[in-house]
């Protein structure tokens, strides 16, 4: 059952010049707005979304915003409700600013899910997961203990702490150290505008702050390469590691070089894939009730009842040894 409604008048903002008025036919539409525009990162999470959408015959627009600014994302949104787009996902930069705009989609019929990050308190229907925050936390950090060794001091540098899930993921690697690596101290915990430039700040001054830092986390794609780059210019590669959640693209040079030895994530091609197909079912009058399959995919999806979690799989790691298998 396509659940589309009538407002099919667009909002005049130039974020949003890319996306189409709303189809006049049947055809399922639906949007992603993820963070940010244009990085490796969302590339991926659209080529799948793309094959999806290709594979299932519906209708797919993805636009985000030009930096991590959860008033223009907003307006994104709203705009796509003006639109009466049936399906509505989005990478939340701040929860409450979504709020009020999720309930009022969802009241109009249109189904809201949360992919790629969460909003829990939103009122959104569904999370698209492409990994549990604890699973990440635990895994980022386990990984640069076997590195670094149990006794050690690290920087965290964030984007915005509007996005919750990045925030659960440092809140994951705090409690992991607390409870498994007594001896490993957290030195600071920095957040960025969304720019390269601003991480590779941060990571100067904590390496400044710290001469005897041992590793730099990342918490998100946009602040990778801003950390690998310090530790670079700072001539302490072997001394001072780097790690984060980036794509094999975003950290392959920062591999290769050693700055970065591993980098933690998953295929965004196919949480992109996920998030048409789950979004393509209940636009059909599907429901999802438990654990399933999906054609494409080769994983079997977790459904997580207590919180509306629809899970893609475990993270994966990135090394110098895997790094050229992957292109996204």
């Amino acid at each position: 059952m396509n659940i589309k409604n009538t407002l099919m008048h667009g909002v005049a903002l130039g974020l949003l010049a890319a996306a189409p008025a709303a189809a006049q036919d049947d055809t399922i539409q639906i949007a992603f707005i993820p963070q940010i525009a244009g990085i490796p990162y969302y590339v991926a999470m659209e080529e799948g979304a793309d094959r999806a959408a290709e594979a299932l015959g519906v209708e797919y627009v993805q636009q985000g915003p030009t930096s991590t600014n959860a008033a223009d994302q907003l307006r994104i949104f709203e705009s796509f409700v003006n639109q009466g787009f049936d399906v509505i996902a989005i990478s939340p930069l701040d929860e409450e600013t979504l709020r009020p705009a999720i309930t009022r989609a969802i009241d109009q019929g249109i189904i809201v899910l949360t992919s790629d990050a969460d909003a829990p308190g939103s009122g959104r229907q569904f999370f698209v997961a492409q990994a549990l925050d604890q699973d990440l936390g635990y895994t980022l950090l386990d990984e640069m203990v076997l590195r670094i060794g149990e006794t050690g001091k690290i920087a965290i540098v964030s984007d915005s702490p509007t996005i919750q899930s990045m925030q659960n993921w440092i809140a994951a690697v705090q409690e992991r150290a607390e409870t498994s690596y007594p001896e490993i101290e957290i030195v600071s915990v920095d957040h960025t505008d969304g720019t390269a430039e601003r991480a590779y700040q941060f990571a100067t001054d904590a390496m400044t702050r710290n001469p005897d830092l041992n590793a730099i986390l990342g918490m998100a794609s946009t602040t990778c390469p801003g950390i690998a780059q310090a530790v670079e210019a700072a001539g302490v590669v072997g001394e001072v590691l780097t790690a984060g959640y980036c794509s094999p693209n975003t950290a392959r040079a920062y591999i290769e070089s050693g700055a970065m030895p591993f980098s933690v994530l998953w295929n965004p091609a196919d949480l992109g894939y996920l998030t048409v197909w789950v979004g393509q079912h209940l636009a059909n009058g599907g429901e999802i009730t438990g654990d399933f399959e999906v054609e494409g995919l080769d994983a079997t999806i977790q459904y997580l009842p207590e919180t509306d979690v629809i899970l893609l799989g475990p993270p994966s790691v990135f090394t110098a040894e895997n790094v050229a298998d992957f292109d996204f």
